[in-house]
């Protein structure tokens, strides 16, 4: 029988797959054997009795033994390795609820009440409640919650349960799942500032590596091929013979008017390349949080089909961010960025 499920009552370590286990005769509690030689009897000598038995502490150990999440206050069972509220990872060392002060209550939805004073004024309703993002955690301390008030069994997009998006998103779940709510119920997104100032960065940072890859070419190419253009010898020439047209003041004949529009075409490429990676950066500012969703979505469903135990896990792993790749390619983008900017000062 293993017993990996419980903790020896004498050194409070979990029992582990191959440890060497002796359970006392008179109650069924298991020890490790160098403990039980060490104390010299079973641990609960003192409460043998006829109606004593093991299955009596572990009832008593079941109700009692609870993990406060640290980041929602939520009162999780003994040995939950993720927060069954917003999905966060639980440390085992974390100390059990009779040491924490007042936390949530788990029967009221996290951030349907203003801190702990049910007649505070409501700063910002939503519905006519109180603020979904805010309540407070354990010991009295200002916290946000996770999952922005929602119940964790609340289906947040095409199928997909809010828990499953917050364990999966893993960075700043409030605002995504507070966004992916308000397209779900209106269709109406909000425009994603970080996306709009880090484009392609933005979307490596969040694990969509196709889209990121594009959009980090496409704003690297032009850049350096619109610095390539101004360098040429085809576009200084090109920007005198027009400057030289404008300042003589004088007509033009129909060859010089021809020769003077594909010049322009030259001069203006640069600009039209330089507008091209500008409007890939509002495209993503508008777009991002959709198509974030859409991966959330589409990668959530993967999971869950290529995997019958331990989703939890694999949505935490799966999902999240990826700031190695994106501070690689943010660092590459600013410096080839900087580069480009001095070739074109020096240049013109």
């Amino acid at each position: 029988m293993e017993f990996t499920q419980y903790k020896c009552p004498v050194c409070k370590k979990q029992f582990e797959s191959g440890d060497d286990i002796v359970v006392c005769p008179e109650c069924g509690a298991p020890h490790h054997r160098e403990c039980y030689e060490n104390n010299g009897h079973c641990f609960y000598e003192d409460k043998h009795s006829k109606d004593f038995s093991f299955n009596t502490v572990i009832d008593s150990d079941t109700k009692n033994e609870e993990i406060v999440c640290p980041v929602c206050s939520f009162k999780n069972k003994s040995g939950a390795f993720f927060c069954d509220r917003c999905g966060s990872p639980l440390n085992e060392n974390i100390q059990n609820n009779q040491n924490q002060g007042p936390a949530q209550n788990p029967n009221i939805p996290f951030g349907q009440q203003y801190g702990n004073n049910p007649n505070a004024q409501n700063p910002n309703p939503r519905n006519g409640q109180t603020p979904p993002y805010r309540g407070f955690g354990a010991n009295g301390i200002p916290s946000f919650d996770p999952l922005a008030g929602m119940n964790s069994e609340e289906e947040i997009a095409d199928g997909v349960k809010v828990g499953e998006m917050a364990k999966y998103v893993g960075k700043n779940t409030t605002y995504f799942l507070l966004v992916f709510d308000r397209i779900r119920r209106f269709n109406r997104s909000k425009f994603n500032f970080a996306a709009f100032l880090f484009s392609g960065i933005y979307f490596l940072y969040r694990k969509m590596y196709t889209l990121g890859i594009i959009f980090s070419l496409v704003i690297i190419v032009s850049n350096v091929a619109a610095t390539y253009i101004y360098t040429t010898p085809a576009y200084s020439a090109a920007y005198q013979e027009v400057m030289s047209y404008i300042s003589s003041g004088t007509g033009m004949s129909g060859l010089q008017a021809l020769s003077a529009y594909q010049n322009l075409g030259i001069i203006y490429l640069p600009e039209m390349l330089n507008i091209l990676r500008y409007a890939l950066m509002i495209f993503s500012g508008f777009l991002a949080n959709r198509l974030y969703q859409k991966h959330c979505v589409k990668s959530i469903k993967k999971i869950k089909e290529e995997n019958s135990e331990n989703i939890d896990e694999k949505l935490s792993q799966k999902g999240g961010v990826n700031l190695a790749i994106a501070l690689s390619f943010g660092i590459a983008t600013i410096a080839i960025s900087f580069i480009c900017q001095y070739i074109q000062l020096t240049t013109l």
